[in-house]
Formats: structure tokens, sequence, C-alpha cells
């Protein structure tokens, strides 16, 4: 049995990794990888105006979720999960 949760540890640890080696075409969107990070963290700081800190906002889901709804909207990313949104501004936050 210690064997299938090693793997499983294995699995999900490579799954959650990867979440942040992705290119923008995977959901539809046409654009660089440096102009989508570009775009998240500008619409970001144009949202919040240096009011709230991306730590802040995670802080807050239902204001979270409303503000990657926005996103998606805005820009028509429509297959584009919250958590890439949210990962890209605070990866940007920790190596600016």
């Amino acid at each position: 049995m210690p064997a299938t949760t090693d793997r499983q540890a294995d699995f999900y640890r490579e799954f959650l990794m990867g979440r942040t080696k992705f290119e923008p075409s995977d959901f539809g969107i046409d654009m660089s990888r440096a102009e989508f990070d570009d775009l998240m963290v500008d619409t970001f700081g144009t949202k919040f105006r240096g009011q709230m800190t991306i730590d802040e906002l995670l802080l807050r889901p239902r204001m979270a979720s409303s503000f990657c709804d926005a996103v998606r909207f805005e820009n028509g990313f429509y297959d584009l999960p919250d958590d890439i949104i949210l990962r890209v501004i605070m990866q940007r936050r920790k190596n600016p």
C-alpha cells in the first residue's frame, strides 16, 4: 500500500508544480507567456491601484473569484482557470 501512496504523492506534486509551466495557447489565448504575465499583473494593478496586495485578495475568496471573472470577461479568456490568473500575479510578486 505505501507504493500507491508514494505514486499518488508524486502525481499530485508533479500536477501542482506543473501548473506554473503553461503556455497561454493551452487556454486558447494568442499571446506569448511574457505578454500574458504582463497583462495579468497590469490588470491587477489597474483594478486595485495599490489598495490591495495579491495576498490580501487571496484572503477574500469571493473578491478573488470576481476579479478572475472580470479578467476572463474583459479579455475573452473564457477557458482560463482562476488559479492560473492568480498564480501569475503571485509569481511576479515573488520574482519581479
